[in-house]
């Protein structure tokens, strides 16, 4: 009887327990989190001011970069139109020299009266460059007003060449004589009955003045074509002698080895062999083959310094050569720089110093 007790408890028991189970099966939704939206306005207005400070700079640096661009290109097109030294042909001194004998004897040349006047400038006008417009009137360059003598043209030589970007400066040195009257008053004696009495009279007489100065002619070529590009002006003779100093080289030790007395022989054999045998005969002496061909014979040579260097020795030394038959002297300077192979000096470079 007891079991049979038992039976309806377990029977409720498990009635309870299985609702139980239901009710831990049945999930609970879970609470939505609710998020809280950040505050991005602060990182819109940075990024918005910083755009437009980025567009600021960029329009600066534009405006900038343009300017300059313009003033570059600027320079460019004042330096395209001024004319270089590059784009002037080069000038041929012994055919300008020809084209403007000629010239210089029309120019200084004069001679007062009216149709050599007129001759002398139109002889001048051919020389001179066609310009379509010009400061000055053509027609009044040579022009020669009030004119009370004549000039003649002793001599004249060439005494510089300067280069100018549009044309080139010839300078003559040029001797002239100007003939012209000079009224004077002289005494002369007259008579007056049976006495001489002296009187003054007024007389014209020719008189010379000789000058020298330097005349100066702008020339313009085009190739082997010439022409004197303005009216050409007189200057004084300025003196071509300087006061020009070289900077002295370094101090070396000269060469006092073993080997010098080797090499003071092999230059008198050199020098001996230079003034006496031809120019193909000294190939096996010297790297560029040059000689006198019995012209002159070897003196002496004084003044020897010999130097040494990393590819073999330096000479400088003084050489006195004669003319054959009167024994006029010839001296010469020369630096030769020697290599050696076995024993055996070969010149690398000579020069006439």
């Amino acid at each position: 009887m007891p079991e049979k007790e038992n039976l309806p408890e377990k029977k409720e028991e498990s009635f309870f327990r299985s609702i139980a189970q239901k009710i831990k099966r049945v999930q609970r939704p879970e609470k939505a989190k609710k998020k809280v939206p950040r505050d991005r306005s602060k990182i819109v207005a940075i990024l918005v001011w910083s755009c437009l400070l980025a567009l600021l700079a960029f329009t600066l640096l534009s405006a900038f970069l343009s300017v300059n661009t313009r003033s570059v290109v600027n320079d460019i097109r004042v330096d395209a139109a001024k004319p270089s030294k590059q784009d002037k042909p080069e000038v041929s001194v012994p055919a300008a020299e020809n084209f403007l004998t000629g010239f210089i004897n029309e120019y200084v040349n004069v001679k007062n009266d009216h149709e050599s006047i007129e001759k002398r400038k139109e002889n001048l006008e051919k020389y001179m460059v066609k310009q379509k417009e010009s400061n000055y009137e053509e027609s009044e360059r040579f022009q020669l007003d009030g004119v009370k003598g004549d000039r003649v043209l002793n001599d004249y030589s060439l005494y510089n060449v300067k280069e100018g970007d549009k044309y080139s400066l010839f300078q003559y040195k040029v001797t002239y004589t100007n003939l012209f009257p000079v009224e004077k008053e002289v005494e002369k004696k007259v008579k007056d009955g049976k006495k001489e009495k002296k009187v003054k009279e007024k007389v014209t007489q020719n008189e010379k003045a000789e000058k020298q100065l330097l005349l100066n002619i702008p020339v313009i070529n085009n190739g082997d074509s010439f022409a004197v590009s303005a009216v050409p002006y007189f200057t004084q003779i300025y003196d071509l002698k300087g006061d020009i100093t070289i900077k002295k080289e370094e101090a070396r030790d000269e060469y006092t080895g073993e080997r010098k007395e080797s090499i003071e022989k092999f230059l008198h054999t050199f020098f001996e062999k230079y003034a006496s045998e031809k120019k193909e005969d000294m190939v096996y002496m010297m790297k560029e083959p040059e000689a006198l061909a019995e012209s002159l014979v070897l003196g002496e040579i004084t003044d020897m310094k010999i130097f040494e260097t990393k590819n073999g020795f330096e000479v400088f030394c003084v050489v006195q050569f004669r003319e054959k038959g009167n024994e006029i002297p010839v001296v010469e300077n020369f630096s030769l720089k020697l290599t050696e192979n076995s024993g055996q000096y070969y010149v690398e470079n000579l020069k006439h110093q």
